[in-house]
């Protein structure tokens, strides 16, 4: 089954500052794509797949930093290296469903674009 066979929510091609940090490195990346369960960043040198990441995104319209915890799911090598990061939406304070919904909404008030991806 090929990664858009599993994808489940709409993606959108969204541009913004993110930190990265698993157990080996923190740094500071671009992301190139974002849904309410995943987000794709561009790295030169991507994590191994099934590496525990920690996420802080400031994403457009939110007062506050965004963290997420998840898993690298997917690493691409090559002139656009980067991977995938799917967030795990523990609700351990009531707070996984407000942050799906930020994401949701912000994935679905950004257009679509035609190109790999748009900035905002």
């Amino acid at each position: 089954m090929g990664w858009s066979q599993r994808r489940v929510h709409r993606r959108a091609p969204i541009r913004v500052e993110a930190a990265y940090e698993d157990a080996e490195r923190q740094v500071f990346l671009e992301t190139r794509d974002i849904s309410e369960d995943g987000v794709y960043l561009f790295a030169p040198d991507p994590p191994e797949v099934g590496r525990a990441a920690k996420l802080v995104l400031d994403l457009p319209g939110n007062p506050e930093m965004l963290r997420l915890t998840g898993w690298v799911s997917r690493r691409d090598i090559g002139s656009r290296s980067g991977f995938v990061v799917l967030f795990q939406h523990a609700d351990q304070d009531g707070s996984a469903a407000k942050v799906r919904k930020l994401l949701r909404d912000l994935v679905n008030a950004t257009p679509q674009d035609s190109g790999e991806s748009a900035s905002l």
